[in-house]
């Protein structure tokens, strides 16, 4: 462990706050800077997909050792929501699988041998109509958790920690988890629209490129725009009808159902498209963002890499996390590096 075991989080969305809760768990002394409702934070906006092998699929900046933190993230969950749910008395409703996904056939010809043998043809899908050259498949343990739930549940736990007045040490250390304000992030806009439940909604998560549905107990979620660079957090009624339409299109079965919410959200992506977890400056400051489309995915990895990282055992993580790692330099001691 370092010397201090002072920390203070800026940020106070999804990864700030799990970061926060374990850290205290752990023993840490933890600040928590925080701006503005968790209702403006990635973790509230998303959809809760706990996607490894479908990312995988899909996605050309995926690799082997992508898909294993994936994975490892992904199945962490489990146990993850029971700690939160312990700890907090709120139930996160994890569910452990399947995903439904539409696939080019190309796709499912390529898929990785890693994932292979969690992907199966589905057979609940085949009265649907879909163009010629795609299948239905399952990825079996690609899984989903109710991310509101999960928000609220860190909120509980963190709340006391929240600060205006951070932590003044000489050797306190700065985890950046800003989302896409932190350090080399960009803004990526997602617009999404939820309905009442119905019968004739799926019971499964339902993917198909960057769009999906998203069945809740309470709702039913529809996404996603990506929007490059665009900062506006109000909904456009016209790209709403059109995820609604393509939607629909898939599954006929959302026609019944009444509108309850429309809403964005600001994915955080790095030039790679990879997150960014590690040290900027080793002792000093450290940066945990970049988690794009899979925030929600990657939570429990970041948190037992951050936990690891600050407790100095970063050898023993499961998995490698040196693709995970920003670029470390050192700026002068007078340098403001975080804007708050």
């Amino acid at each position: 462990m370092f010397q201090t075991s002072k920390i203070v989080i800026y940020g106070g969305g999804l990864i700030g706050r799990s970061i926060a809760w374990r850290l205290v768990r752990a023993g840490f002394e933890v600040a928590l800077v925080s701006k503005g409702p968790i209702e403006r934070t990635a973790g509230w906006a998303a959809a809760g997909m706990l996607s490894a092998a479908f990312e995988a699929a899909i996605a050309p900046e995926f690799d082997a050792q992508d898909f294993q933190i994936a994975a490892w993230s992904r199945d962490l969950w489990p146990s993850f929501a029971a700690d939160l749910q312990r700890d907090s008395g709120i139930d996160v409703r994890v569910q452990q699988g399947p995903t439904l996904a539409l696939l080019p056939e190309r796709f499912i010809n390529a898929l990785p041998a890693l994932i292979s043998d969690e992907v199966v043809l589905d057979t609940e899908t085949r009265s649907l109509e879909v163009p010629s050259d795609h299948k239905w498949v399952r990825f079996e343990a690609d899984g989903q958790v109710d991310n509101r739930s999960v928000m609220r549940a860190l909120v509980s736990l963190t709340a006391q920690l929240e600060t205006d007045q951070p932590l003044e040490c000489e050797n306190t250390i700065e985890i950046d988890c800003r989302g896409w304000q932190a350090a080399g992030m960009r803004p990526v806009r997602g617009q999404m629209v939820s309905l009442a439940p119905e019968e004739s909604h799926p019971r499964y998560p339902i993917r198909w490129g960057a769009r999906y549905i998203v069945p809740k107990s309470d709702r039913t979620i529809i996404g996603a725009t990506v929007e490059p660079d665009i900062v506006d957090t109000e909904p456009n009624a016209s790209d709403i009808e059109c995820l609604m339409a393509e939607a629909l299109q898939l599954w006929p079965g959302l026609e019944v159902g009444t509108e309850l919410e429309r809403w964005t959200g600001h994915r955080p992506m790095a030039p790679d498209q990879k997150p960014k977890i590690g040290w900027i400056e080793k002792g000093r400051r450290y940066l945990a963002s970049g988690h794009y489309r899979n925030g929600v995915l990657l939570a429990p990895a970041t948190v037992e890499v951050v936990l690891a990282d600050m407790l100095g055992r970063s050898e023993k993580l499961p998995i490698n996390p040196d693709c995970l790692r920003p670029i470390e330099h050192h700026p002068s001691p007078s340098a403001k590096v975080w804007s708050t």
